[in-house]
C-alpha cells in the first residue's frame, strides 16, 4: 500500500465538459459517465473548474420551471478547483479526504487533467489492500 498511487485508481474516462457546454448537456454527461461532478476543460484539455450536480440543481430547476434561457457551464462551474496529482500515495489522499473537504478530485498532470479519483475510488484502493492482507 506504501506505493499505491492515484494514478493506478484514478477513473481515466471523463466527459467533455468545457465552458460552453450547455447546462442540459453536461447533466446527460455526468449521467453517462455516472460521475456527481467533473472538470471543465478548455480546448487543450487544461483545468478551467469543475461542475457538479450540486450547481446544476437551482438552475435546472428555475429553467424548467419557467422554460426559458440557454444556461452555459461557464456560469455556474466553481473555478477554485482542489486537484491531486497522480502520483500522490493514495493514503495520503484519504487522509485529505475528511469531512467538508471534496469528494471528488481531477487528477493533473502540471495543468492537464489526465484523470479524476472520487472517495469511491479510494475506499476501494483501501479495501483492495485490506483483504489482500487478509491472505497472507
Amino acid at each position: 500500500m506504501l506505493n499505491t498511487k492515484v494514478k493506478d485508481f484514478m477513473q481515466r474516462k471523463l466527459p467533455n465538459i468545457t465552458p460552453d457546454t450547455e447546462m442540459t448537456t453536461a447533466i446527460a454527461e455526468l449521467q453517462k459517465f455516472k460521475l456527481l461532478g467533473a472538470p471543465v476543460f478548455d480546448k487543450d484539455k487544461c483545468l478551467v473548474g469543475f461542475i457538479s450536480e450540486q450547481e446544476l440543481l437551482k438552475p435546472l430547476m428555475q429553467s424548467s420551471y419557467f422554460c426559458d434561457g440557454i444556461v452555459k457551464v461557464s456560469q455556474l462551474m466553481q473555478t477554485g478547483v482542489v486537484t491531486i496529482d497522480g502520483d500522490t500515495n493514495i493514503i495520503e489522499l484519504a487522509e485529505k479526504m475528511q469531512p467538508g473537504k471534496p469528494k471528488n478530485y481531477p487528477v493533473v498532470d502540471g495543468i492537464k487533467v489526465i484523470g479524476m479519483i472520487s472517495r469511491a475510488d479510494v475506499l476501494k484502493a483501501l479495501y483492495d489492500n485490506y483483504m489482500s492482507c487478509q491472505t497472507h
